[in-house]
């Protein structure tokens, strides 16, 4: 996928983390149904989600974003008017990537405090994060969001949520 196309959801008239969470959850869902082909980007970024911004190789893609998505999304915001990325864009790139934090079993030692500190350090830099919760086994967790300064775009393999992986990194470019 490469970023040629975007388009943003705003948040009602008063966005909410718990508002940016549940659309973050409808457009999971779109984004596990069409694996790769959607990349999340939080143009506001450091601050809370006001608006969140989702890039595709084509308008057609998007279009199927927001035919899936509007009914569901309605009651918390609405999708502005697709976007083309300029062509000859040299501004800044970056990249949005979960912040690892590992669960409770995955702690190497048994009172160990790997997690604890993870999530104390992503506290103190003031990561972003959306409230989730699983569907599979009910556990509400935290998607911690840390954005990074990119290279020159590629071609981009996002998760299901959108967002760049350490063995995928992509850039998306930082745009008003």
């Amino acid at each position: 996928m490469e970023a040629r196309h975007y388009v943003d959801f705003q948040l009602g008239p008063r966005p909410s983390p718990i508002g940016a969470a549940l659309a973050l959850r409808v457009l999971h869902g779109v984004f596990a149904l069409y694996p790769g082909q959607y990349a999340l980007a939080l143009p506001d970024y450091p601050r809370s989600f006001p608006r969140l911004r989702v890039f595709a190789a084509s308008r057609e893609n998007l279009d199927r974003l927001v035919a899936a998505g509007e009914a569901a999304l309605q009651e918390i915001g609405r999708f502005a008017y697709p976007k083309a990325v300029p062509e000859d864009f040299a501004g800044p790139w970056i990249s949005y990537r979960r912040y690892r934090i590992p669960s409770r079993k995955a702690e190497r030692k048994p009172d160990g405090n790997l997690r604890l500190r993870r999530i104390q350090a992503a506290d103190t830099a003031e990561l972003p994060y959306f409230a989730l919760r699983s569907q599979s086994n009910g556990q509400a967790w935290r998607l911690y969001v840390e954005a990074q300064p990119g290279s020159t775009p590629g071609p981009a393999e996002p998760d299901a949520y959108g967002l760049a992986t350490a063995s995928r990194p992509f850039a998306l470019p930082r745009l008003p």
